[in-house]
């Protein structure tokens, strides 16, 4: 597996979040939503590039300066998927053994229920782990953005980012 193929996505992902982030306090009730990739990233938004372009620079320059709390994203697509994960497993581990029946199925109804809120509160633990420790990278510090593309999607418009290693 291509290591440097894996960092480029953590630290685009994490350039992304902290994108997000300062735009969701600079404009409140904004739609903007972003995708990250080897790249560099999308964000697909109400918003104009005119105000999207600086505040992605904005970010660049403050996870360079060591705010690496700004790559964290509460929604994030890792939360979701940490949560489906788990709650997976907590059924699979609650049906383990038990014979396909309905009657089955309903004795063991209570049981997948409290295996399911365990996984349901441990969750946004496990979830803000992953994403700070295997999803995103804060060291951006040879990172630069390479050039910004913009068009419509949907009646969104869809910002692309190119970033590079310098």
């Amino acid at each position: 597996m291509n290591l440097s193929f894996i960092h480029r996505i953590r630290r685009n992902h994490a350039l992304e979040h902290a994108t997000l982030n300062l735009l969701g306090k600079q404009h409140l009730g904004a739609q903007a939503m972003g995708i990250s990739g080897p790249r560099g990233f999308t964000i697909y938004t109400s918003l104009t590039a005119e105000e999207i372009v600086p505040t992605v620079m904005e970010a660049l320059k403050r996870l360079k300066a060591g705010e690496s709390a700004l790559r964290m994203h509460r929604n994030c697509g890792t939360n979701t998927v940490t949560t489906a994960t788990l709650t997976t497993l907590a059924t699979l581990l609650g049906i383990q053994g038990t014979k396909p029946s309905w009657r089955k199925s309903l004795e063991r109804l209570p049981h997948l229920i409290l295996l399911n809120v365990l996984a349901l509160l441990l969750a946004p633990t496990l979830a803000e782990w992953v994403q700070g420790t295997l999803t995103t990278d804060s060291n951006l510090a040879n990172v630069e953005i390479a050039s910004v593309f913009t068009d419509y999607y949907r009646g969104l418009q869809r910002i692309r980012v190119l970033t590079r290693q310098v």
